[in-house]
């Protein structure tokens, strides 16, 4: 199986913090910490072994470093007396492996994904969840495996600037390809990730069937196609940043986004010139995974991992920095004016398809191959 976590857009996550940075809205302490995730400096580079009594949970850096250790760290620190902290240098697959291969495992949770969580499973690098302490219904249905289970979840959206479509907003991803009634750029990303499924929902098939519809080679070929119709009003976006600057130059009218940018959009476009729909949207979740032989103990980790399904805390996570709760009991406690840019709430949820690895692990490569050969030739 191929490792189709989207480490961009968890890296995007850390791009985040300089822009609130650039702001005001983030301390230097939060952008010293985007830095560090960005390469520019070092972040617990010299740490050796994780200190006992101590639990040392990874992520991507920047402006979800500092919440991760704010809203779930610090408070079970507080509860507990056991000190976490967070290393925002990258949890990629490889080093988790290199890490339990070597025996010098020096982190004891990972943010990762569901790629990466079967992978490592498969390969012996991780520990089992244990569902008696963690509660497997505090978690989205489809996001609680043997070796890994869900933390957050972002989506890829329709998200359109009404003034610019004098109005006239694209409900659908048909309209999205209807440059008649809704005429303008388009922006989609690079990669075939999360983009394919709106293409596939252009030709007419329903949000629950996308996959069985890409499940052939003929079907994958009918969706790229589909793209070649739209390539004149095309402007890809290679980095979540990317595709905000798109929107606030108003360079597109329509894009196809992750919804941890259309959260800062919000706040950044004037009233009627932005909107988000997560209408036939996909939906993909974060995956805690732990580390086998982790120096804090499989047991103390557990109990971390029930301690951040609360749904108080997961919501504080929605409001700092737009990642939505994994816990279906949170969108109750979500504020009105966040309910509609919340990836998990009831209404977003009941017109959005999960994130399916599985398809991209057996057909990314080649459907990257003819995706970019349908934007360009």
């Amino acid at each position: 199986m191929t490792d189709t976590t989207d480490f961009e857009a968890k890296r995007d996550i850390a791009d985040i913090a300089v822009e609130r940075y650039k702001q005001g809205r983030l301390t230097r302490r939060g952008f010293i910490s985007a830095m560090g995730a960005l390469g520019v400096l070092p972040v617990l580079g010299g740490r050796a072994l994780a200190q006992t009594k101590e639990i040392i949970v990874v992520n991507w850096g920047g402006t979800a470093k500092d919440v991760l250790q704010e809203v779930l760290c610090d408070t079970y620190t507080a509860e507990t007396g056991i000190k976490v902290t967070v290393d925002g240098s990258g949890p990629s697959a490889g080093k988790i492996r290199a890490m339990v291969e070597s025996g010098a495992v020096v982190w004891d949770l990972c943010d990762s994904g569901a790629g990466s969580a079967i992978i490592l499973e498969q390969q012996g690098m991780t520990e089992a969840i244990d569902y008696s302490i963690v509660d497997k219904s505090k978690v989205l249905e489809g996001t609680a495996y043997n070796n890994g289970v869900g933390n957050y979840v972002y989506s890829y959206v329709l998200a359109t600037n009404p003034k610019l479509l004098g109005g006239n907003i694209p409900q659908t991803w048909e309209d999205v390809w209807n440059v008649k009634d809704f005429p303008g750029m388009r922006t989609f990303r690079k990669s075939v990730r999360g983009q394919l499924e709106s293409a596939t929902q252009a030709r007419g098939v329903p949000l629950a069937e996308i996959y069985d519809a890409l499940s052939t080679e003929d079907g994958i070929k009918a969706s790229i196609a589909k793209f070649r119709e739209l390539r004149e009003n095309i402007i890809v976006w290679g980095s979540g940043s990317d595709s905000q600057n798109l929107f606030l130059q108003e360079e597109v009218a329509i894009g196809n986004i992750w919804s941890t940018r259309a959260h800062l959009l919000k706040d950044q476009m004037e009233d009627g010139a932005f909107n988000v729909s997560f209408n036939g949207g996909v939906i993909a979740p974060g995956i805690w995974v732990v580390p086998k032989g982790n120096p804090a103990g499989k047991d103390e980790v557990m109990k971390f991992i029930a301690h951040g399904q609360k749904p108080e805390l997961q919501v504080q996570w929605l409001e700092k920095i737009g990642s939505g709760p994994i816990n279906p009991a949170a969108a109750e406690l979500v504020p009105a004016e966040l309910a509609a840019f919340n990836p998990s709430s009831p209404e977003n949820l009941a017109t959005q398809i999960l994130y399916k690895d599985e398809w991209y692990a057996k057909n990314q490569v080649s459907a990257e191959e003819m995706y970019v050969d349908a934007l360009i030739n």
